[in-house]
């Protein structure tokens, strides 16, 4: 028979003489692995004498994907005229009237010779200009519709001669008003410039590149959806001649292209709910693509957290379900019966069939039981 002995210098001999001083340790250890699993069954053996009991209420259950967002809207970018200083007369965000100033934009080096009341000055005749410009504008398209559609050649006559003397009027203010302004500042026109809504919209200055976006162009989109926009620059005042420093959101509605993962397929809803910053968005469907991986939104808000977001992940709720709701653990299935709950018919325990409308893992919306029913589940 072989014996076997352990040279004093091996490893196993080394282990064998350092296992008495951790030998407490060890003991510890093993004496709380077997404490948490005697709680352990513990705690299943009172769950399953003592079920829990929850009664029936009404609730709504979701059901959502974590998906890529991309967001159109239609932009009109602003580009400067020259090198020089951009004053905000409207906080970012801020919904403004078709007519109404924004900013205004002064020349590097005209902007040190200008005082607070010059600006005002200039502020205020350019604003008189614009507005006399809109009405010139409406005397000529008259004049044109009287040359071509006035059968009565007695009143086209008098309408023209009436609408010939307030053009003129006008034209005399404008070069008035012109003429004040060049006493404040000299080649004013080149060395000013108020900017003025053309159209109702929402004013902004997080530009991110994004702003040409066309919802048609399903290749670009795919692109910059894989390729995230840059994130919104915040607003410096400094303005670069030809380059682009705000824009203006001129609908108020804005497309939604939501990409969902590989290897998902679900059908498109009629209506969804995006979860983005803790808030919720109502979106209404637009449409979807061939591969039925991108869904088309329309969102109606307009949310200054949306508008200063491109290309992002949220999570999109694409059904819901309301009605009266039960604990997922509290259902049971069987062949023959299908679902049923455990409730308490005058003390004693009784299984009832129910019909599960929709579930998920924690809750289920059923039929078959009446509100404030008092269901066991373990």
């Amino acid at each position: 028979m072989k014996r076997y002995v352990l040279k004093p210098d091996s490893f196993l001999a080394r282990v064998l003489k350092m296992l008495p001083l951790f030998r407490l340790p060890l003991l510890s250890l093993v004496v709380l692995l077997l404490f948490l699993l005697l709680t352990q069954l513990i705690y299943a053996g009172i769950g399953y004498l003592f079920p829990r009991v929850k009664v029936v209420d009404w609730g709504t259950i979701e059901h959502g994907q974590w998906v890529e967002v991309l967001m159109l809207r239609p932009e009109m970018v602003l580009s400067a005229p020259f090198t020089g200083e951009a004053y905000l007369l409207v906080e970012e965000g801020t919904r403004v009237r078709a007519g109404e100033a924004v900013a205004e934009l002064i020349k590097t080096k005209a902007a040190p010779n200008l005082s607070k009341e010059d600006l005002l000055a200039l502020r205020t005749i350019a604003f008189r200009l614009y507005h006399l410009d809109l009405e010139v504008g409406a005397i000529n398209k008259e004049l044109e519709i009287l040359a071509e559609h006035n059968p009565n050649p007695v009143g086209k006559q008098e309408d023209r001669q009436f609408l010939t003397t307030r053009k003129t009027e006008l034209l005399a203010t404008r070069t008035r008003l012109s003429h004040n302004a060049e006493t404040v500042l000299a080649d004013w026109q080149s060395n000013y410039q108020l900017v003025v809504a053309a159209q109702p919209g929402i004013f902004s200055t997080h530009l991110d590149g994004g702003e040409n976006l066309d919802l048609l162009e399903h290749h670009q989109i795919k692109t910059d959806l894989n390729q995230k926009t840059s994130v919104p620059r915040s607003f410096n005042s400094k303005l670069t001649a030809g380059k682009p420093w705000a824009k203006m959101v001129t609908e108020y509605t804005q497309t939604l292209v939501c990409q969902l993962p590989a290897g998902v397929n679900l059908d498109p809803p009629e209506e969804a709910v995006l979860l983005a910053n803790g808030r919720r968005y109502q979106l209404s469907f637009l449409a979807t693509d061939y591969t039925n991986r991108l869904w088309y939104f329309t969102e109606n808000s307009l949310a200054l957290e949306l508008l200063e977001k491109r290309s992002f992940s949220a999570y999109l709720i694409y059904r819901s379900t309301t009605g009266l709701r039960v604990p997922r653990p509290a259902l049971v299935y069987e062949e023959k019966k299908g679902w049923t709950v455990t409730t308490s018919v005058k003390g004693n325990k009784h299984c009832i069939e129910i019909e599960v409308v929709d579930m998920d893992d924690q809750w289920a919306i059923v039929q078959g039981l009446p509100l404030g029913t008092a269901i066991y589940y373990q």
